[in-house]
């Protein structure tokens, strides 16, 4: 009977794996970040709803089961977005929604003659599922909420956002292609990389450049997804699964910074790495593996990210650009936020932030583990026989972190000025969800309510879907 509606292979096992591991990194995380009794337990109750869906989204063997698990945590997250801020968390989900009601209609055409298993969808259907999941992987295009979500929520929620969130996406677009080729894929996840490295160095705020670093390291992810080939699923799970662990240790620093100083401006941070030491190494980990330097998971998931575009020189040339970018980054972060001279008063003592230190500190073993033996996670996912640590692959790896260095220390005057003076582009954007969000309180207050309206859309967008597909 269980199998009837649950599928436990090895690539979805490692994606539940990473889910837990960040949902019990963030429920410790949390016990230092809510400083009050109820705000912890409500945090703790919803953060445990949010792995149950997630685990049921990735576990599903029907479309229609990962449909319903995955906006059932898109509703997890919601609330736990509107802790902190309540019209960022109603864009969020008016967005979602959106992205849901593609996945629908794709789903209710696919599935005209029985349930659709959660796998490959031939045209005309692809399309609609394929624009449903780019919002919910964050697609090029298609990822405007992603920066202010990422960039507004609470410290340990982003990290979930980055972490899971949108690998979930990332998944049902690994299923829908079934590996393979989708050369528009691999041209979308190199704009991604390039993208996201270039606006993460124009932000002046913490979790947004990371935000932005995420939608670069996403684009290394589709890339791959879209070249499709043997090394395609496990070079896309391994990197998802170092991304995560590394941005939700990213995310969870930048919260301990907030906290400290009561910002996450650029121009007002500076000289942490001496109040608070322990977070410095931290986010040393998590910086060296996002770059991907030898010794780290980053480096070993981005190896076989290459190996899997061997065949695609440009994508990868713009990859090892993307790189290039990422390096300056964090080279901006570490010199901008833990280096240099403090300028804000210092808000709390060193002693506040265990639980929050702590919380961090449960990712970086594994880190650590899958950069000393990389070969453990692709051989449970049954590719073997890599060769991650030769001289090509470590001499590429330092030249790209050592030109990042470089054009950093170059361009470092004119980034501390872009830190407080130029806007991004998809601050644009950000207009386009609060129109969606308008929108659904309009409806929501025709409705009466926004639970029956919710519910009302929901059952009369079912019900002239399957009128039309009959």
């Amino acid at each position: 009977m269980v199998q009837r509606y649950f599928i436990f292979t090895a690539d979805r096992r490692v994606l539940a794996l990473l889910a837990g591991i960040l949902v019990l990194a963030a429920a410790v995380y949390g016990q230092g970040y809510f400083k009050k009794t109820g705000e912890r337990r409500f945090f703790s109750g919803f953060l445990f709803l949010f792995l149950l869906t997630v685990l049921g989204a990735v576990f599903s063997a029907l479309w229609l089961g990962f449909l319903i698990f995955i906006e059932l945590s898109t509703v997890a997250l919601f609330i736990l977005i509107a802790m902190k801020e309540r019209n960022v968390a109603f864009r969020y989900l008016a967005v979602q929604l959106a992205g849901a009601a593609f996945l629908l209609a794709g789903i209710a055409g696919a599935g005209i003659k029985g349930p659709v298993l959660f796998g490959p969808v031939q045209p005309p259907f692809f399309p609609l599922l394929l624009a449903g999941l780019g919002v919910k992987s964050a697609l090029l295009g298609l990822h405007f909420w992603l920066p202010e979500a990422h960039g507004k929520s609470p410290a340990p929620v982003s990290a979930l956002l980055s972490g899971i969130a949108v690998k979930t996406g990332v998944f049902g677009l690994l299923l829908l292609t079934g590996g393979a080729y989708v050369p528009s894929l691999s041209a979308a996840g190199a704009a991604m990389a390039l993208w996201g490295a270039f606006q993460a160095l124009l932000q002046r705020d913490v979790k947004r450049l990371l935000a932005y670093s995420t939608i670069s390291q996403l684009g290394y992810i589709v890339a791959a997804l879209g070249a499709g080939g043997v090394l395609s699923v496990p070079a896309v799970l391994y990197h998802a699964v170092t991304h995560g662990l590394s941005k939700g240790m990213l995310f969870f620093c930048a919260g301990i910074l907030e906290k400290a100083y009561g910002t996450k401006d650029f121009s007002r941070l500076g000289g942490a790495a001496e109040r608070l030491p322990g977070t410095c190494i931290l986010f040393f980990i998590a910086a060296a593996s996002m770059i991907g330097l030898p010794g780290t998971a980053g480096f070993a998931s981005k190896a076989l990210l290459k190996a899997s575009l061997i065949d695609f020189p440009l994508v990868s040339a713009c990859l090892l650009v993307a790189n290039i970018g990422t390096a300056m980054v964090f080279c901006k972060m570490s010199a901008f936020a833990f280096g240099g001279v403090q300028k804000s008063r210092y808000l709390h003592s060193p002693e506040c932030f265990r639980f929050m230190n702590a919380g961090t500190a449960v990712l970086a073993p594994l880190l650590l583990f899958s950069g000393f033996f990389p070969g453990i996670l692709p051989a449970f996912l049954g590719s073997t026989g890599h060769s991650f640590y030769t001289v090509p692959k470590c001499g590429e790896s330092l030249l790209a972190a050592v030109c990042g260095v470089f054009l950093f220390l170059f361009l470092k005057k004119r980034l501390r000025a872009s830190a407080t003076r130029v806007r991004d582009i998809d601050v644009m954007s950000e207009r386009f969800p609060n129109m969606i969000g308008n929108g659904a309180r309009i409806v929501q207050r025709l409705q009466g309510g926004f639970l029956r309206g919710y519910l009302l859309t929901a059952a009369l967008t079912a019900l002239i879907l399957m009128h039309l597909f009959s």
